[in-house]
């Protein structure tokens, strides 16, 4: 999703076992195992965490929680996860394979490995090259506008080759080809598929042949083959609920790899010291080179910080995160794996820019209540008619939970004060003179919103002002399209005008009108353009001194 338009709507966003292997001399892990001890057992915002680091060529693993909360099974070096985008250096390595071969050329187009009825978007006299698809610089968006969402726990699933070049051969490009960075699933996704045509192979078999059996890599699938699926962890959302796996037939190339911390220790040991040109080549920087923009090699990204550089890339899928990043001159990297969608690439980060004492300073400046302090808290408070954030616990924990949206946990700062640091959020509570609670005041990007909590056993006001009949709410329900990747769905739920935009959650809207609907909370308003039979055409969505129209589809 672009930039501009994924802020539209604003989202709020078990005892570990710890196994660790020999503990290297040279390699100060005190800090990591705090920080991951810590997020498992007092934050509960992870469930298993495998990592590895390498410094000066001693190899030193870490593993924490478990694989699966039902059995309790534990997370070993062996445990398989989802690394997600860290395929994409992966795919981009295949392809440097074939270049260093002599198979292709970085500078080939995409279209002369295209069946001929498939048109590559095309602007200009430039075309999309191989490369172009490597390093985000094609012009493709980020994902493509046809997919069909069947299954938005697994989106990728039924998304077909047909559907893809059906994209294709439809998509006009918003700019020229190769001026600006827009990082994408899409690119890289044809890329992998691009790779197994030109090999006649499917991408598994390019990605075993070309990356995995070179590099002695025999733990890392793109299918996991039924000996294997043993030891393949669950993921989880970040209310620690466990998710499906994602399948990505088509846009493989993209995200689809599950690995183990043995086998990525051996893929971060090959990329510190690469002894292979293919390796070489895909460190080779290919943008940023005036400073003005991100510098990326083939996939990996480059940070600069004030002792170095590093190359580096992360990975997420449904229900997992991971992190992998190296810094050559200093001879040391880390990865990160891990079955629940919070991440922890600050962690990663701060290992590789010497950071972590910062880091744990950071995270450890909290407080553990105790429960009969959050007792008085929990109740639900209204942040706007339609809108409320019930406040719960477990313990010694604090949750919150907007309508239509995850329970996440908050950490506290103090007695009353608390903070979501994914949603980038602070919940503020007031008590009166009797210690009860009265308000809490969310503050999130900017905006501080002050909210009533409600009382249980009082009837509450019904939340629309003006009521819809079902005809009415029917002829608004639908798909209406904001720009290529980027669509609003309006649902119907008893009466209640839904709304979601992609990849966001479901968010209820305050009819003000039968064309007309509000959320206060996020600062939106949605007009509707209906015609003589009162069915909707199109929209027009209104925020943050944007207005976007979208037709429906």
């Amino acid at each position: 999703m672009k930039k501009s338009l994924s802020k539209l709507f604003v989202i709020f966003l078990t005892l570990s076992t710890l196994y660790v292997a020999p503990v290297l001399a040279n390699i100060d892990t005190d800090i990591i195992q705090e920080i991951i001890q810590f997020k498992l057992q007092e934050q509960k915002s992870a469930v298993g965490v495998s990592i590895a680091i390498i410094e000066n060529g001693d190899v030193e693993y870490l593993s924490f929680g478990v694989a699966d909360q039902d059995s309790k099974k534990k997370v070993t070096p062996e445990t398989l996860f989802e690394i997600g985008s860290i395929s994409k250096t992966f795919t981009s390595m295949a392809l440097a394979s074939m270049v260093t071969e002599g198979k292709v050329k970085l500078s080939d187009p995409v279209q002369k490995f295209l069946p001929a009825e498939v048109k590559m978007p095309a602007r200009g006299d430039k075309e999309i090259t191989l490369l172009l698809l490597a390093n985000h610089m094609s012009g493709l968006p980020r994902l493509p506008s046809n997919m069909p969402f069947g299954d938005p726990a697994d989106p990728y699933a039924d998304y077909t080759v047909e559907l893809m070049y059906d994209f294709l051969n439809s998509y006009t490009l918003p700019r020229d080809i190769d001026e600006q960075l827009e990082y994408s699933n899409l690119a890289v996704g044809l890329l992998g598929h691009i790779l197994s045509l030109i090999d006649n192979k499917s991408y598994e078999q390019v990605i075993n042949d070309r990356v995995l059996k070179p590099l002695g890599m025999s733990h890392s699938f793109v299918d996991v083959p039924g000996l294997h699926l043993g030891l393949l962890s669950n993921g989880h959302d970040a209310s620690l609920k466990q998710v499906k796996h994602w399948q990505l037939p088509t846009l493989a190339g993209a995200g689809a790899i599950k690995s183990n911390i043995q086998d990525m220790a051996q893929y971060l040991k090959v990329n510190l010291e690469p002894n292979m040109d293919f390796i070489q080549l895909t460190h080779k920087q290919t943008t940023g080179f005036d400073n003005n923009g991100a510098k990326v090699s083939l996939a990996w990204f480059t940070t600069e910080h004030e002792d170095g550089s590093y190359l580096w890339h992360n990975g997420g899928t449904g229900g997992f995160r991971a992190f992998m990043g190296f810094d050559q001159v200093n001879n040391k990297g880390i990865v990160i794996l891990e079955n629940t969608t919070n991440g922890m690439d600050s962690l990663g980060n701060a290992y590789l820019q010497n950071t972590l004492a910062q880091l744990k300073s950071d995270i450890f400046d909290i407080k553990m209540l105790d429960e009969e302090k959050l007792v008085r808290l929990k109740g639900e408070y209204e942040l706007f008619p339609g809108l409320t954030m019930t406040v719960t616990h477990q313990k010694q924990q604090l949750f919150i939970q907007v309508t239509g949206q995850a329970k996440l946990p908050v950490i506290a700062k103090s007695e009353l004060v608390f903070v979501q640091t994914a949603a980038g959020a602070k919940i503020t509570f007031e008590l009166n003179d009797k210690g009860e609670t009265l308000f809490l005041t969310l503050d999130q990007g900017g905006r501080k919103t002050k909210a009533l909590k409600l009382d249980p056993n009082k009837p509450q006001e019904p939340v629309n002002k003006v009521t819809l009949t079902q005809t009415e709410l029917d002829n608004l329900v639908g798909i209406y399209e904001l720009s290529p990747n980027f669509a609003i769905t309006i649902s119907n739920e008893n009466g209640q005008v839904i709304i979601q935009a992609t990849a966001q959650p479901k968010i209820p809207f305050e009819t003000k009108s039968r064309s007309e609907f509000s959320n206060a909370m996020i600062q939106a308003r949605i007009v509707f353009e209906l015609d003589a039979a009162g069915k909707a055409i199109s929209l027009t969505l209104f925020q943050s001194g944007q207005e976007l129209k979208g037709l429906k589809k």
